[in-house]
């Protein structure tokens, strides 16, 4: 029987946000000498949310003491924790390098998550920082008492809405259907508030301003007049964009990019895992990022 090479970890995963996070303390509970490498900001997206909804024990924690408190697990569970970005993963047939910085491991599983899509409309690059924001919770308080906008239609985008609303004149919502994708308890909050509005059927064409944002360029899907909306800063929350870039430039993937995976979240390329934002079909939620999480790390664990 040939024996396994020797490599400084059974199990790595790349990305410490909620899924990695998981993932890392799963795996080590499992007896796997496992390393958890931070590619980026420690939490991720989800530092950003002010309430988390799904994860047992934690309903209505900010994102950041959730990630706190994983985090803790994740060392408690004995995990070589390591801060500092990932540029490069080879597989080597048998196992996986990162050669940059200097581990080797059997498996990987990549927890990289994904990046929030921008609206691709004129004025946003110019204006980003200067009244164009993807935090709400952040950058809310600069705009108190002033009409801002929010884009998206989803949980994330009415959860900023709602948060903005206790601080700003107005909010008004642009959504590019006729109904929300929202969990249906944030739309009744939403539509209950005397201060959120709603463009339905609504494209942003611009954002307009110079040292700032004054207003945006509204046109309905349906042909009407275009509109000047007079804001004070833009929320755009209009989805995810998967980081995979270092999973294998063959490795299957769906049409946004997300890895395609099994039911054990094992991509097609042998020997490495994708979950959460990072995975074709993610719902989207902790709960089912801590499920790909501990899913991934089981198969792995069977597999090694």
């Amino acid at each position: 029987m040939a024996r396994a090479p020797r490599t400084t970890h059974q199990i790595v995963v790349i990305g410490a946000g909620i899924a990695g996070l998981a993932a890392a303390t799963e795996a080590a509970r499992c007896g796997l000498k496992t390393a958890l490498f931070d590619d980026g900001l420690l939490g991720g997206l989800i530092t950003n949310v002010g309430a988390v909804h799904g994860h047992p024990g934690q309903e209505g924690a900010t994102g950041a003491d959730l990630v706190n408190a994983m985090l803790g697990e994740v060392l408690e569970a004995g995990v070589d924790y390591q801060p500092g970005a990932v540029s490069e993963l080879t597989s080597l047939g048998s196992h996986w390098s990162l050669p940059a910085n200097g581990a080797t491991a059997l498996r990987v599983i990549l927890a990289t998550g994904a990046e929030l899509r921008t609206l691709d409309v004129p004025g946003e690059e110019q204006l980003t920082g200067r009244g164009v924001s993807q935090c709400a919770f952040c950058d809310g308080g600069l705009y108190k008492g002033r009409d801002v906008a929010v884009v998206g239609g989803g949980d994330a985008a009415f959860q900023e809405a709602l948060h903005l609303a206790e601080l700003c004149a107005n909010v008004t919502m642009i959504l590019r259907g006729r109904k929300s994708r929202a969990r249906p308890t944030f739309v009744r909050q939403a539509a209950d508030l005397g201060n959120m509005h709603f463009r339905w059927n609504t494209d942003v064409q611009e954002i307009m301003g110079d040292d700032g944002v004054d207003a945006v360029r509204l046109k309905g899907q349906d042909g009407g007049e275009e509109e000047i909306l007079s804001i004070s800063a833009i929320f755009p929350f209009i989805g995810l964009a998967p980081r995979t870039a270092l999973a294998p430039e063959q490795a299957k993937r769906d049409n946004h990019g997300g890895l395609v995976v099994d039911l054990g979240m094992q991509t097609d390329q042998d020997g490495l895992y994708a979950i959460g934002a990072a995975r074709a079909g993610h719902g989207g939620q902790v709960a089912h990022a801590i499920a790909d999480a501990k899913s991934a790390a089981q198969a792995a664990w069977r597999s090694i």
